[in-house]
């Protein structure tokens, strides 16, 4: 039976130190994103150790259920050249981010000063502004929604379906896979409300495909690419 507290054969150690340094990074991008948005709040040492926590602590616990899941979620430490994984990233994440935010754009630019598009959006007027807000959602959404719940449903749903799975081989093998992506993907939509939950559910499924193909290296890079050219072409033009 599949068990997150098997630590004998889980590189637990590593996985700590991956989950501090990515948790560290999320709460310095996230600083420098409110300190943008709220210029005029003050962010004291004790909400960066929590951004840090907290983050250190989601990333930890994706590990968890990524190994259990047998999921490489980094493309670093998948086998393969380092040049084939480099073009990876380059085909996944950075063509695939190019191409959903040009779509995102056509999409939405129309509606770009909608009273629905938050707020922090429609006053955006530096690329400085447009880079640290794409940033921080590409870093802090990807290791959620991805790293954490994608995997997590993953494995949640490969436990509750495992009767069928062992009936039957095939098609069956792809209903926790198909599920987790849905499931992931409808969140990512809701959390950015009813304006923008089509467009973000499609984003999600896309990224989770990315994810499982590039790594959260490619995912990040593809969301970070899909918010940078939306926001420069709707709003900096």
């Amino acid at each position: 039976m599949l068990s997150l507290f098997s630590f004998e054969r889980i590189r637990f150690k590593a996985m700590l130190m991956t989950s501090l340094s990515l948790g560290l990074a999320c709460a310095l991008i996230l600083t420098a994103s409110e300190s943008l948005i709220h210029p005029e709040l003050y962010f004291s040492l004790l909400d960066f150790l929590q951004n840090v926590s907290v983050y250190s602590a989601c990333t930890l616990l994706a590990l968890l259920f990524a190994e259990q899941c047998r999921l490489q979620g980094f493309l670093v430490e998948r086998d393969g050249s380092w040049i084939k994984k480099v073009i990876l990233v380059l085909i996944y994440g950075g063509l695939g981010g190019i191409a959903m935010g040009l779509v995102y754009h056509r999409w939405y630019a129309a509606l770009r000063l909608s009273a629905r598009v938050p707020f922090r959006l429609r006053r955006m007027t530096t690329f400085y502004g447009a880079f640290i807000l794409s940033l921080s959602a590409a870093v802090t959404e990807e290791l959620v929604f991805r790293l954490l719940l994608f995997t997590s449903f993953l494995w949640i749903l490969g436990w509750l379906f495992r009767p069928i799975l062992t009936m039957n081989g095939g098609l069956n093998r792809q209903i926790p896979l198909v599920f987790a992506i849905v499931f992931s993907s409808l969140l990512f939509g809701l959390v950015h409300g009813v304006y923008g939950f089509l467009f973000a559910f499609g984003a999600g499924v896309t990224l989770c495909l990315i994810f499982l193909r590039g790594g959260l290296e490619s995912a990040v890079l593809a969301h970070f690419l899909a918010d940078l050219v939306f926001f420069n072409l709707t709003y900096l033009r």
